[in-house]
């Protein structure tokens, strides 16, 4: 079974993606992902992503998530455009929604099934949403654009006012 980031898979496709340890990966267009775009200042470009099933002893199907991208958001200290690298690795199982609050295996995160399916496509669009900065900014002053921090004199250096009239 040839897979495809853009599908839906049921409980039993993915199961067997488990046992056989396969592998999905390929780019999704950033125009195409419309919740995470929206966050964005433009939706050019695209993220690369892999996803790689397997199965626990326990009988948990796992799931890893890899992605890698470049987007463009608005820094919030000069209000320009920049472009934040976005590099993450997740790794995940799978919970049926009929199973109750189970103890999960350490390091993993829960993802459930919508409707008895998963759309790697909205997996991963899940991952960057919540891997946005809550408040982007450039790593240095220095790296803004066009509008000097305020605390950044123009001339270099301040101007002592000595002569000031009383009114």
């Amino acid at each position: 079974m040839s897979g495809s980031l853009h599908a839906w898979y049921s409980l039993r496709d993915l199961e067997s993606l488990g046992v056989r340890q396969a592998v999905l990966s390929g780019e999704l267009e950033l125009g195409k992902l419309p919740r995470f775009s929206s966050l964005l200042c433009d939706d050019e470009g695209s993220v690369r992503a892999t996803l790689g099933f397997g199965q626990r002893r326990e009988g948990w199907l796992t799931l890893e998530l890899r992605y890698e991208a470049n987007v463009r958001l608005l820094c919030q200290r000069c209000l320009e455009p920049m472009t934040h690298p976005m590099v993450g690795r997740v790794a995940l199982v799978v919970l049926d929604s009929d199973s109750a609050e189970p103890q999960l295996p350490e390091g993993f995160e829960p993802v459930e099934l919508e409707g008895g399916r998963l759309s790697p496509a909205q997996l991963i669009e899940d991952e960057l949403i919540v891997s946005l900065p809550l408040v982007p900014k450039h790593a240095r002053a220095d790296d803004c654009g066009s509008l000097r921090p305020a605390s950044e004199p123009l001339g270099g250096r301040a101007e002592a006012v000595t002569d000031v009239p009383n009114r």
